[in-house]
């Protein structure tokens, strides 16, 4: 499995010579273009948020025949003739790969008001990209892309949250916009491997 990371939470995920993007946001479109991304086979959205889900994107991204999907607030965003609606639980294949979508709760606001309806993947079994979430019960996974900021986001949050899902290897993701340092996560998060990449970098995992 290759990763790629883009600025947020964006990841390209290659399985099985298939291309899978999270969460392209407006983080990612201020500064590159759909072709910076390469060929893309599914977008997966975790929530509406715009960090995570540009809709100015979404024509082009259909366009080129990349199928989209996302849970039901997405849906309600974007139009059903835009994403296919995904449910908590229900594996699904999306371009030849295992797609399970697991539903936790969006981290608070930064004046506490509750996030919108949020919806993790989990890729081959292996990846799970949580969104704004970092709480989720009875979930163990090798691989975690974990958000280490934002508005109520802090490092313990997402040690504990690597803590809980036993991953061996962790992706920092979420410092882009509520500003935090990866490399410093590294060095405190030491019951995991830490890989670290900038924008457009990419690591076997």
């Amino acid at each position: 499995m290759l990763v790629t990371r883009w600025p947020q939470s964006c990841l390209i995920v290659e399985v099985a010579g298939s291309r899978i993007a999270i969460d392209p946001g407006t983080l990612v479109t201020a500064r590159y273009g759909l072709e910076d991304l390469g060929h893309l086979d599914a977008v997966l959205y975790t929530h509406r948020h715009a960090d995570h889900l540009d809709p100015d994107l979404v024509p082009s991204l259909r366009e080129q025949g990349v199928t989209l999907y996302g849970n039901a607030d997405v849906v309600e965003l974007l139009g059903a003739e835009a994403v296919t609606e995904v449910r908590d639980g229900e594996h699904l294949e999306v371009a030849g790969v295992d797609v399970l979508p697991r539903d936790l709760p969006h981290v608070p606001l930064v004046d506490g008001s509750a996030g919108p309806p949020n919806t993790g993947f989990i890729l081959d079994g292996a990846l799970f990209h949580p969104g704004d979430g970092i709480s989720i019960d009875g979930l163990a996974v090798p691989v975690l892309a974990a958000p280490i900021s934002g508005p109520s986001i802090s490092f313990r949050d997402a040690y504990a949250m690597v803590e809980a899902l036993g991953a061996e290897t962790v992706v920092p993701i979420h410092y882009d916009l509520f500003t935090a340092d990866p490399e410093h996560f590294a060095t405190v998060c030491d019951i995991a491997r830490v890989v670290v990449l900038g924008a457009g970098q990419s690591a076997e995992l």
